[in-house]
Order: C-alpha cells, then sequence, then structure tokens
C-alpha cells in the first residue's frame, strides 16, 4: 500500500453477451492523460506536474466497459486511492474514460472523477486531529499523434476540490484548492536506439 506494493493492478475483465460490453472491478489503474503510472511504461524516467501532483493513483472499484466502432467507454463506481488513504476510510467516486480513435495514428480521450475524498489541508483538522472528506472535481482531455519515428502527445487538465486550500483566506475560513495545467511531449526516434523526447 501506499504506492509501494510490487502489485500495481488487480482487476478482471468479464464479458457480458459479448467481448464488446465488459464488467470490470478491483485495483484499476488511473486513466487520466497520456502518461502512465507505472515509470516503466513511459519515455522518460520523470513524468509532467500533471500526473504526478493531480491525478488520481488508482480506484477500487466496478464498472462497465463498452467497445463501439472507434470509441471506447470506461466508468466505474469505488473508492479513491484507496492504497495512500489511511485503513478503513472509504472515498467514493465516480469515474470515467472517453476514447476515441481517429485512424491508426491519432485519437483524443477526456476523463474525470467526480466524489468525496480524503482532504489533506491542515486546516480542515478538526480538535480531534481528522479531517473531513471533501467533493473533488477533475477534468482532462488529451490527444495524441504517433506515426513511425514521430511521436505527439497533449493533455490540459482542471480540477477542484472543497474546502482543501492549504492556505486559508483572510479570515480564516477555507478556501477551494483549484488548479489548471498543460502537458506535452514530443519525441522522434533517430534510429531503434536513439530517440529525441
Amino acid at each position: 500500500s501506499g504506492g509501494s506494493s510490487i502489485v500495481h493492478e488487480a482487476s478482471v475483465s468479464v464479458p457480458l453477451g459479448d467481448l464488446q460490453t465488459r464488467l470490470i472491478a478491483g485495483q484499476i489503474p488511473d486513466w487520466s492523460g497520456y502518461e502512465y503510472t507505472q515509470p516503466t511504461t513511459t519515455k522518460l524516467v520523470t513524468r509532467g506536474l500533471l500526473l504526478d501532483f493531480t491525478e488520481p493513483t488508482a480506484y477500487t472499484a466496478a464498472g462497465m466497459e463498452i467497445i463501439r466502432g472507434k470509441w471506447d467507454v470506461k466508468a466505474v463506481l469505488g473508492n479513491y486511492n484507496v492504497t495512500k488513504n489511511q485503513q478503513n476510510r472509504r472515498s467514493p467516486v465516480f469515474a470515467y474514460r472517453v476514447d476515441y480513435s481517429k485512424g491508426e495514428f491519432a485519437g483524443f480521450g477526456f476523463a474525470g472523477v467526480h466524489g468525496k475524498v480524503a482532504n489533506f489541508s491542515p486546516f480542515a483538522v478538526d480538535a480531534n486531529g481528522n479531517a473531513p472528506d471533501t467533493h473533488l472535481d477533475l477534468f482532462e482531455f488529451d490527444a495524441y499523434f504517433i506515426r513511425g519515428d514521430l511521436t505527439l502527445q497533449g493533455q490540459v487538465g482542471l480540477g477542484r476540490q472543497r474546502d482543501a486550500s492549504i492556505v486559508p483566506a483572510a479570515d480564516g475560513t477555507l478556501r477551494d484548492a483549484q488548479w489548471w495545467g498543460v502537458s506535452g511531449l514530443a519525441a522522434y526516434k533517430f534510429m531503434p536506439r536513439w530517440e529525441a523526447v
């Protein structure tokens, strides 16, 4: 747990009637953006700040994946970042991802998360040292073009969590944490073992 486990995903995908309609459940890595949580699946040793600081890690959840033509839609109900939360703490969210593959080389997608999650603001803690879960809204849009030696990927993300700002208002009241960001990656492979990123 805490992101230190060697188990990255433990999920099932069960066809319902056909292979394009599936029940999905388990510990599912987040789907946001073009960067993957596992470092071994990325082009760089480091990753964008959007992935490291704003996107979820995983969901312990159940839902559906539906593929129709060039569209792939996934949605789950479950707990948010369970591996990073205190034991027995529940953070129920609705998470989704929609992808469109324009053709063999290009496509776009968007993802979102909405629900109650742990609030880590030091000013949200009550007299007993507990902080209430507060409402989170995350949304991001990403696109890619990968053909031959050229890779282009980009993402725009934004989010808001109620009463979660690390700095309170002048009168001491809690403020919402809000953020947005843009991330991009361009790469060209000059030869099989030499790629500029």
